[in-house]
């Protein structure tokens, strides 16, 4: 970060440098920026300044796992004078829209004279924005990495087109071939969960959708489809929930852990599409449209289980 640390702590603390060297001990949090796009890093740091008869008995917990996700957690510790300054930095993000807040963080301590006591930190607040005022995104989102920005977007768009014509022609033979025209008086098919969500999948990469440069529109109705099926599937509520929630309410139907993560992959690639205007290329658009097929399939009830 340019010129030094520079954190911005936003609760107003009318303790003065004098008065935190007579206190035996002094807890702050701090982080580097109030206001953040989704997706973004935020550096949150938890300090404790103390007496070297001071003994801190208490680990320093990271914010709410349900609304941030820690990327990365340092211990750190210094000496100032007489003085010991130890704490905790967690950078951490969010793909979350709304006001939050973390909450003071609890320290005990055990004094010279064998007393145990406690002091809390600050609260902090937290914006996190899609896009700024004027309606362009945030250049500072830096969450997304191995994919490189789009330049133009013609390009892969047509090739993509391309693609979109010839799976759909295959797709068109393969039903003509393997499921001929019903009489009229058959009675329907019903589908299963899992062959209605495929099928969907199925007409949402057969529109015209991305070929028109719809992104967004597509994940948005590719993150629909999916919320449905986990509506109808595991009996939760998706479709009015953030991803968090989603993937709360998942983990506790007892599913593997590597079908969450990838639920979790597609939905989170979703969100950076529908909040941060990220545009993924055309690779990664058939990769997550084939891992949301996937994710149903793995889904799918075992037979005799």
């Amino acid at each position: 970060m340019r010129g030094g640390f520079g954190f911005l702590v936003f609760l107003l603390l009318t303790v003065s440098s004098s008065a935190e060297e007579e206190s035996p001990i002094f807890v702050k949090a701090e982080v580097d920026k109030a206001v953040l796009t989704v997706g973004d890093r935020v550096e949150y740091r938890v300090s404790i300044s103390h007496d070297p008869g001071i003994q801190i008995l208490s680990q320093i917990a990271p914010p709410s796992s349900d609304i941030f996700e820690i990327k990365e957690a340092h211990d750190f510790s210094e000496k100032q004078g007489k003085r010991m300054i130890i704490g905790r930095r967690f950078m951490m993000t969010t793909y979350e829209l709304g006001e939050f807040i973390l909450e003071p963080v609890v320290i005990r301590y055990r004094t010279a004279q064998a007393e145990e006591k406690s002091i809390e930190t600050n609260r902090l607040y937290l914006t996190v924005q899609s896009v700024d005022s004027s309606g362009a995104p945030k250049t500072d989102i830096r969450n997304v990495k191995g994919v490189m920005e789009l330049k133009g977007g013609g390009g892969w768009l047509g090739v993509l087109f391309l693609l979109l014509i010839g799976g759909g022609g295959a797709f068109w033979w393969w039903r003509r071939r393997g499921h001929p025209r019903e009489d009229a008086g058959a009675v329907p098919t019903v589908l299963s969960l899992e062959d209605e969500a495929l099928a969907q999948l199925n007409r949402l990469f057969d529109s015209d959708l991305l070929r028109r440069g719809k992104v967004k529109e597509y994940f948005l109705a590719l993150s629909e489809i999916l919320r449905r099926y986990f509506e109808g599937r595991y009996e939760i509520s998706a479709i009015e929930s953030t991803t968090s929630e989603v993937l709360r309410d998942l983990k506790q139907k007892e599913i593997q852990k590597e079908l969450r993560e990838k639920i979790q992959e597609a939905l989170d690639t979703a969100d950076l599409v529908k909040f941060a205007k990220w545009k993924p290329a055309a690779p990664e658009i058939l990769k997550v449209h084939q891992l949301a097929k996937t994710i149903i399939e793995e889904a799918r009830p075992k037979v005799g289980v």
